[in-house]
């Protein structure tokens, strides 16, 4: 009853603009109707789709105004309206006249008939009236009905308890299954209650022994490695040395022409010196002799040896250090250590800028740090500015990894940092021990 309520107020609001359409509009409602045939016209094309639908209009000064139309399936013809009905339409009109909005009534008979009038705005005690007929639901359909909706709820209520049972099944299954996995000493069990996941539980045997076959290669492979670990960082030092000493003779076959005797003589005599420290090189990074080293003599000297390898780019490289700082670290690689990342920063640095070499204490560690000009390293390259090896970067930063593993070699570390306006590489070793 209410969707046919709503059905029929939508269709009255409908007739309501098509007849608004066909009348000019004016302040003043007309009294009379003067041509009905608009009327007719307009409440046919309204209700021409409709199921099973009567309308016209009533004049409550002159009573049934003589329009009705049935529909039924879209085909349309006059019909002759009761005696009842008319006086539940006249009811239904005043009643929508009086209140200015659509009022339904329906009547007691069977078919009940659910009756809506609603006022027609162009003229004045008009309205237009709707109604349709609607079946209540019989006795013996309720119990149909009931029965229908009984035996459905007992199917329901049926699947439910089923499906309940096989998920508590399935979620003790599945439990099940996580604790073997995640237990690798347990051996994986290939049968189960619920015969869907017998499939998985091969997977995850098969699995199982992949990943144990795996586990057992790979702790070969770690083995093999840690061996190898220390002839890897002395290879790699050398390899990196030997880079260093050719970037010397490539210079030095450069300017031969310019050097005097004496500055040639130093020249050699310090790739000589490179090149015997080779010798010092041994498989075993752990057994280099340590010495004690005084900081102030040492960091000056390094210095000074790369502030004239700068060459034209004239980079000034400042050594600092506090008064009578020592350190016990094998000279090799500490030497090692500070000509390779020096060379990396002079290389990078702008010209006619400073490099400024400054140790200081820093907790249990001392922290000698290498500060420079450059604009720092590119974001690329900040993850893995210390996991790679190369002796001709083109970039600042990277290629630094056998400096990391020289110095942790001693016990020590190296960490980078960007300041404000510059950059600075800590290289912390350890305090000597009183």
């Amino acid at each position: 009853m209410s969707r046919t309520k709503s059905s029929l107020e939508k269709t009255c609001s409908d007739i309501q603009q098509a007849v608004s359409s066909l009348y000019p509009a004016s302040e003043t409602q007309q009294q009379s109707v003067k041509n009905p045939e608009l009327l007719y016209q307009a409440i046919s094309e309204s209700i021409r789709k409709e199921e099973h639908t009567l309308g016209g209009f009533w004049h409550i000064n002159s009573g049934f105004a003589g329009y009705a139309i049935a529909s039924s399936r879209g085909n349309t013809q006059n019909a002759q309206l009761s005696g009842s009905d008319q006086l539940v339409i006249s009811s239904a009109s005043r009643e929508a006249l009086a209140e200015n909005k659509p009022v339904a009534n329906v009547t007691d008979q069977i078919p009940m008939l659910v009756v809506l009038a609603c006022p027609e705005k162009e003229h004045a005690g008009l309205a237009i009236w709707l109604s349709r007929p609607i079946q209540p639901a019989q006795n013996y359909f309720s119990v149909t009905a009931s029965i229908l909706f009984a035996l459905l709820a007992l199917i329901g209520v049926a699947i439910i308890v089923r499906e309940s049972l096989f998920n508590r099944r399935w979620h003790q299954e599945r439990d099940r299954i996580v604790a073997d996995a995640e237990d690798t000493s347990k051996a994986v069990s290939v049968t189960s209650e619920v015969g869907e996941v017998q499939p998985f539980l091969l997977l995850l045997y098969q699995a199982r022994q992949q990943v144990q076959a795996t586990e057992r290669e790979l702790m070969a492979e770690t083995d093999k490695l840690r061996l190898a670990a220390e002839k890897t960082l002395v290879g790699r030092m050398a390899r990196s040395m030997a880079a260093l000493a050719l970037s010397d003779l490539e210079a030095l076959e450069k300017k031969l022409r310019d050097f005097d005797s004496e500055d040639l003589k130093f020249k050699v005599q310090e790739l000589v010196s490179l090149f015997e420290t080779f010798s010092q090189l041994s498989p075993n990074m752990q057994g280099l002799d340590k010495s004690n080293i005084e900081l102030e003599a040492w960091l000056q000297d390094i210095a000074d040896h790369h502030e004239s390898f700068s060459g034209e780019k004239n980079i000034t490289v400042t050594s600092i250090v506090d008064d009578d700082l020592h350190v016990t670290i094998n000279p090799l690689v500490f030497r090692f250590i500070f000509d390779f990342l020096l060379r990396h920063v002079v290389a990078f640095t702008p010209v006619n800028s400073e490099v400024l070499i400054q140790a200081t204490v820093d907790g249990d560690y001392v922290n000698v740090s290498v500060s420079d000009e450059s604009s720092g390293v590119a974001k690329r390259n900040l993850g893995t500015m210390f996991e790679t090896d190369d002796v001709n970067p083109d970039a600042y930063g990277v290629g630094l990894k056998v400096i990391k593993d020289a110095i942790k070699s001693q016990g020590g570390d190296i960490n980078y940092e960007k300041l404000e306006k510059t950059s600075r590489f800590n290289v912390l070793i350890p305090m000597t021990k009183g």
